[in-house]
């Protein structure tokens, strides 16, 4: 388990309005780790984990957004079925809410990573690093 740091921008909820920082991102060579794009009516928000926060928040500013950043935790888990509602239960028997979270996970059996804002990030740390998550 790590802490990482999300960026999260509000694009214009039209078509190729999201494509178009994709493609500037994939041009400067910055990796996204997991994404979560969420449409309103008239509003998109993106959020993203990428491989160099500091370069894409840089490059999402040049584009005329304004990225806002926040810490959060991203816990590796095994994909199969009931282990989000393990980690879920660790948080809140440790009393940490969890505000919103994405998973990413590309076969069954392997490897997911999931990305978790919590209402503590500390006391959430401490609750799944003693359960034994990583």
């Amino acid at each position: 388990m790590k802490q990482l740091h999300e960026l999260t921008i509000m694009t214009p909820n039209k078509p190729g309005k999201l494509a178009a920082v994709l493609n500037a991102l994939a041009r400067a060579k910055l990796n996204l780790l997991a994404l979560d794009s969420s449409s309103g009516y008239d509003l998109n928000m993106v959020r993203m984990i990428s491989s160099d926060s500091r370069r894409t928040k840089a490059l999402l500013m040049k584009l005329g957004y304004t990225a806002t950043e926040t810490t959060l935790l991203a816990v590796t888990i095994t994909d199969r079925p009931g282990q989000l509602a393990k980690l879920s239960a660790t948080l809140g028997k440790a009393g940490v809410n969890i505000e919103y979270m994405y998973a990413t996970a590309a076969q069954m059996d392997r490897e997911a990573l999931v990305a978790i804002h919590v209402s503590d990030l500390e006391k959430g740390e401490r609750a799944l690093k003693a359960a034994g998550w990583q």
